[in-house]
């Protein structure tokens, strides 16, 4: 499996520390190797429906998206929070371009099944938006903090 990140996945991966980073890196290899088998579960609701969350050590969430059965891409890592300027939900719900969170009841389907061993992938369109809107979120951050950047 290829695993790729969106920028501002890049910049929170960088700022992780310690037991963290190494969950994380845990979690990269484990992605290349098992694909979707190796996530948690997948959201529910418009446009997040494709996406699939691993939890790691604390609170700590990774968000990943599928453009096929081989390339996944990490869209977001962080801590899921009560604190919306911090959690991780709330960001994914900003670069999906949703104004509310989905009314819908989450459910926290698997990702994949034994019996459907396929990723839940997203279309161009929608990863292009999720994308972008990563970059627009890791843009305005560097803006507020005079462009430093920690470890990039």
């Amino acid at each position: 499996m290829e695993v790729t990140a969106t920028p501002l996945a890049h910049q929170q991966i960088s700022r992780l520390r310690g037991p963290d980073r190494q969950a994380f890196d845990q979690f990269k290899q484990g992605l290349k190797s098992e694909g979707c088998k190796h996530l948690g579960y997948r959201m529910t609701g418009e446009v997040v429906e494709h996406l699939c969350v691993k939890h790691l050590p604390r609170s700590l969430r990774v968000i990943v998206a599928f453009e096929s059965r081989t390339a996944a891409t990490v869209l977001l890592v962080g801590p899921h929070d009560d604190d919306p300027s911090i959690d991780v939900y709330t960001a994914l719900y900003t670069l999906a371009g949703l104004d509310e969170v989905p009314a819908a009841p989450r459910t926290k389907p698997p990702c994949c099944t034994t019996r459907d061993p396929l990723p839940p992938t997203v279309d161009q369109d929608t990863l292009d938006r999720l994308i972008n809107g990563a970059r627009q979120v890791r843009g305005s951050q560097s803006r507020r903090t005079g462009g430093r950047r920690r470890g990039a």
